[in-house]
């Protein structure tokens, strides 16, 4: 009877990466792997399957993907090289390495490629380097051997994407909208819309972490995709569910706090989403100490982010920035 009731199935998972900050992209990832599972059941643990190669966990021994919401992943006081590992091993095993930043937006997030043009303090630098911690021939083992690891388990990555919004679009949104989670929520639509339309007939489940701290979505829900029907089936504080129904197909969707802990598609979207972001703002920090090599650099955060803004006014008053272009209004 189980047997029967197992199928392919696609999880899928989104989640952001600077959502607070006042400077540098808001990033909204998302990850989507084909397995055999109930999809709607208890959902398939991808750490489970994917043990001999994977943990939730940190470990010393490095032999091991350390896969988790980037905040436990990334700890900016060891450095970035445990994220950079784990995530470019997991992008080169679906869809080939990437051996420049600007090679890996080009497979994840195409759209900011043009958008990025736009700000002085995104181009890169001469002699960039990438990967920007690890040395990339041992990612690029690890990313054969999960790759061998997946096939045996028939799990298959077969999405990865990210939206990355510069600070000028950013504010254009918010201003739009005239509230940061609807921004929020509408980048993240991009995701939803991509998945219901590619996936939405092959029992499709879409795990998201928490939009801004919103709990109640049906109403986005039905403005968005009408020719959906919806039901709610929970609508609570930490977490929201429904199905949508179209032409006998059945898409659940679920929004709940700490996500990342419970789907690895949420975590891997999380991380997508911070290693980029990361990516970017080193960029963006060496842009500003091109023109000031004493300056601190910054992570982007409100504290931090107006002392940044203080030490780099001499120079943003010489190039004539504007602060639309620069800082984000929310």
């Amino acid at each position: 009877m189980r047997e029967a009731i197992l199928r392919a199935m696609i999880l899928a998972g989104v989640d952001e990466a600077g959502y607070g900050p006042m400077l540098g992209p808001l990033v909204v990832g998302c990850c989507a792997f084909e397995l055999d599972g109930d999809p709607a059941g208890e959902l398939p643990c991808l750490w489970k399957r994917l043990r001999k190669l994977v943990s939730k966990n940190r470990l010393k021994s490095g032999k091991k993907l350390h896969v988790n919401d980037s905040k436990e992943v990334y700890n900016p006081s060891l450095g970035l090289k445990e994220l950079e590992r784990s995530l470019l091993a997991i992008s080169a095993s679906w869809a080939g390495w990437s051996p420049t930043l600007g090679e890996l937006l080009a497979k994840v997030s195409p759209h900011v490629l043009q958008d990025l043009d736009g700000y002085s303090w995104y181009s890169a630098p001469e002699a960039e380097l990438f990967p920007i911690e690890c040395e990339a021939a041992a990612i690029q083992i690890f990313a054969n051997v999960l790759k061998q690891e997946m096939d045996k388990s028939a799990t298959r990555c077969v999405h990865l994407a990210a939206r990355v919004v510069c600070e000028r679009q950013l504010n254009e949104m918010i201003d739009n909208t005239r509230n940061k989670s609807n921004a929020l929520f509408s980048i993240a639509a991009i995701h939803l819309d991509h998945l219901l339309k590619t996936y939405g007939h092959r029992d499709l489940v879409i795990f998201c972490d928490r939009q801004g701290g919103r709990g109640h979505y049906a109403p986005s829900f039905r403005l968005m995709w009408e020719d959906w029907y919806l039901e709610i089936l929970e609508e609570s504080e930490g977490h929201s569910e429904y199905r949508l129904l179209k032409n006998g197909h059945v898409v659940r969707v679920i929004f709940c706090e700490k996500a990342e802990a419970q789907c690895m598609p949420v975590a891997i979207a999380s991380m997508l989403s911070k290693y980029l972001r990361e990516a970017l703002m080193r960029r963006f920090n060496a842009f500003w100490q091109r023109h000031m090599p004493d300056l601190e650099p910054t992570a982007g955060y409100y504290g931090d982010g107006a002392r940044f803004l203080r030490d780099i006014q001499p120079i943003r008053k010489q190039l004539s920035i504007d602060d639309s272009l620069l800082v984000r209004c929310r």
